[in-house]
């Protein structure tokens, strides 16, 4: 990844009146890393994506992309932008092929280039049996895919994908995760934002989270983790219970084991307990109660406990400020 920011926000402060929908957000995005952007409903996301795209011109603060200011070379801008906002809206009574063809063109991509990318994209998003159908026939999930395709036709530097797998299936938010590594791979830098926490921790290197319109922190899920400190979970499950489970409910790095289901287990680790040393005696401990172990590990965090936390300080903090 390169040193120097692909998009660079400063101070950046939209207000309705007196409402303040962002509040001096900073944030610097780096060329080729997938940004996943979270927050409640009405944090600031959209508004955030809205101005990165240039459809909110009058704001405060600086918004730079590829070293451009968007309202002073909008142009130069938009030709680096791929967008997919929360509603992709179509004329309806054109084919899908028609409203892609016109879309590239827009875009300035030549004709020919089109053709190709159009067949290509529709093949990849397993929608090459609808080029001649027209848009109002397709399904949400169908329009969702087509609003993405037409996104990336034009192979932008920075994709900016405002809810993106909303209204998608499971085989289509896998498939839309693999296109997002795609495009990183290739180098293109990657906002997206998303309510579906464990689809963010698929595919971002980094997370903001954003309250009441400020940036309450950036970071790698990890980075997340520790800052806020969550419990850490052990999960236990045996194929053959040992005689009891004792060495469970009597270890001191444990706090609070309970079988979730027979012969399943869960217990958080005390705080400075050594992960490793408890595994190692648990797996020790039921092998001599006879028993065998099907699965010992660190559960994943919980990403909706996680992001609570997170939204929970950061009004407390405010609450505490004023």
């Amino acid at each position: 990844m390169g040193a120097t920011p692909l998009v660079q926000l400063r101070g950046l402060t939209k207000r309705y009146g007196y409402y303040a929908a962002l509040s001096g957000v900073d944030l610097a995005l780096r060329e080729g890393e997938v940004f996943g952007y979270v927050g409640p409903n009405g944090a600031g996301k959209t508004t955030t994506i809205k101005i990165l795209a240039g459809l909110i011109s009058k704001f405060e603060g600086e918004v730079e992309i590829a070293g451009k200011q968007v309202t002073h070379d909008r142009s130069e801008t938009h030709s680096l932008i791929g967008y997919l906002p929360q509603s992709a809206g179509f004329q309806s009574w054109r084919t899908v092929d028609s409203a892609l063809k016109s879309l590239g063109a827009l875009s300035r991509v030549p004709a020919s280039v089109v053709e190709q990318r159009v067949g290509q994209l529709l093949e990849r998003f397993q929608l090459a049996h609808a080029r001649q159908v027209k848009i109002r026939h397709l399904s949400g999930g169908m329009t969702q895919k087509l609003g993405l395709i037409q996104a990336l036709l034009h192979r932008p530097r920075l994709l900016i994908l405002d809810e993106p797998l909303e209204g998608l299936d499971p085989p289509s938010r896998n498939l839309l995760k693999e296109v997002i590594r795609e495009r990183q791979r290739d180098g293109a830098t990657v906002l997206f934002s998303s309510h579906i926490l464990s689809d963010v921790q698929d595919v971002a290197d980094r997370v903001g989270v954003l309250c009441d319109g400020k940036l309450v922190t950036t970071g790698s899920i990890g980075d997340l983790v520790a800052e806020v400190n969550l419990p850490r979970e052990l999960a236990v499950e045996f194929s053959a219970a040992p005689r009891d489970a004792l060495h469970l409910t009597g270890d001191p790095g444990l706090v609070d084991p309970i079988e979730r289901r027979p012969g399943s287990w869960s217990a958080r680790l005390r705080d400075g307990a050594d992960a490793d040393a408890v595994i190692h005696g648990l797996i020790e401990q039921t092998l001599q109660r006879g028993g065998r172990l099907r699965k010992i590990a660190l559960a994943e965090p919980n990403l909706d406990n996680l992001f609570a936390r997170l939204v929970e300080r950061a009004r407390a903090a405010r609450q505490g400020a004023n």
